[in-house]
């Protein structure tokens, strides 16, 4: 509801033409420069007048461009989706940036900074509007789609739900918020995601978490396999004996220069193969450590009988030396979208995982009054100032 899913779509294949583009250009500058360099390593000033330098620096700067532009537009793509999770989410409608840093890890001013973009580029469906002297993020499609099972009538409500129909004043009404990710919803089925951590992960997690680990693994093997190669190489290069074998054998060079010649093509051929599958590595390590913090704490969630499961009480984190490190890949798999139906909330300052979840309660039992914007398990009424059990259930 709250991402131009058009507009992501376009800069996502975006993102992986700047990749290709960028690791391709890296590749081939690094190596023509590489060349030169060994080539002429006795005379520097050749390599620097060379006709292919300044378009081989050229080139290697539009690829660090290219790479850098690729995985900030990454990154903030899935900040964009991890705030869109929050907001879905929200049934108030009105958030503090004080909340928003808490759940994400950043501080309120880069919140601010980001919101403030992402509502050009990402995003849609709310504002930055100052309400009670208090800068917030207002949701402008909390809307909710009411209908009453007394008279039939429909109706619209800001926020969720107000509990009494406007037609017949009855509160037997069955009302969801409208939302791509239905979030909250009221109903007499408790079932969904009892003992079913399918319910919170994204679909085909089996075959990514699979898939991930084969890529990481291959990569990992290319880059032993590659240093391997580059210090065989590099141990050679000096090595009399290897140079007169090879000039015996007539295979290499004519002369041990141009045995060393092509040794050096070798080393530089495998560094630039190395250190381009390190980051490749790298961002797969990260995806396959989202993915199975995902799948644990779907196990989790699914065995929890309440809405709200509090971020520290969690087997993942609490059994970490690292917990900070375990916090990111719980917010890395949100942002990521393999965890679902769930998201990072702030309630009386703890930081909480709250589960899909249905709104139970609608009345208050002690005066009647309409249960309205209930975000907690327990809501105090406005009407009475009494304490309402249960009000939240478990989806």
């Amino acid at each position: 509801m709250y991402i131009k899913n058009r507009v992501v779509k376009v800069l996502k294949i975006k993102n992986v033409i700047f990749t290709i583009a960028g690791i391709f250009n890296l590749i081939m500058s690094i190596s023509v420069m590489a060349s030169l360099i060994s080539y002429y390593r006795d005379q520097l000033e050749t390599v620097l007048y060379a006709k292919a330098t300044p378009d081989t620096i050229l080139w290697f700067i539009i690829a660090v461009i290219l790479l850098f532009f690729a995985g900030i537009s990454r990154r903030w793509i899935g900040d964009a989706n991890f705030y869109s999770s929050y907001f879905e989410g929200n049934l108030d409608g009105y958030i503090q940036y004080s909340e928003l840093a808490l759940v994400t890890g950043k501080s309120e001013i880069a919140t601010k900074m980001q919101l403030n973009l992402f509502r050009i580029i990402y995003m849609k469906g709310f504002e930055l509007l100052v309400v009670n002297n208090e800068e917030q993020v207002v949701l402008n499609s909390k809307i909710c789609t009411c209908q009453c099972k007394n008279c039939g009538a429909l109706m619209e409500k800001r926020m969720y739900f107000t509990g009494v129909c406007a037609y017949c004043g009855s509160s037997d009404l069955f009302a969801r918020v409208v939302a791509d990710n239905r979030f909250y919803s009221i109903s007499n089925n408790m079932s969904y995601g009892f003992n079913r951590p399918g319910f919170y992960t994204t679909k085909g997690i089996h075959f990514k978490k699979l898939g991930f680990a084969i890529l990481l693994g291959l990569g990992l093997t290319v880059v032993v396999v590659g240093m391997i190669a580059c210090m065989d190489s590099i141990s050679n290069y000096n090595n009399e004996e290897y140079l007169r074998k090879v000039l015996l054998s007539g295979k290499g060079g004519s002369s041990f220069a141009l045995i060393k010649a092509d040794i050096m093509d070798s080393i530089i051929l495998w560094a630039v193969i190395v250190l381009a599958f390190i980051p490749v590595v790298y961002q797969r390590y990260t995806k396959t450590k989202y993915i199975y913090a995902a799948y644990n704490c779907s196990h989790s969630f699914s065995l929890c009988s309440t809405p709200f499961v509090n971020v520290e009480n969690l087997i993942m984190i609490k059994n970490s030396i690292n917990k900070k490190r375990k916090m990111k890949s719980i917010r890395g798999a949100l942002r990521r979208r393999y965890l679902i139906n769930c998201t990072l909330e702030k309630h009386e300052g703890v930081l909480k995982v709250a589960l899909a979840k249905q709104i139970v309660k609608d009345t208050c039992p002690f005066c009647a009054g309409a249960i309205t914007g209930a975000v907690d398990e327990n809501y105090r009424c406005r009407y009475c100032g009494n304490i309402i059990m249960g009000v939240i259930c478990k989806k």
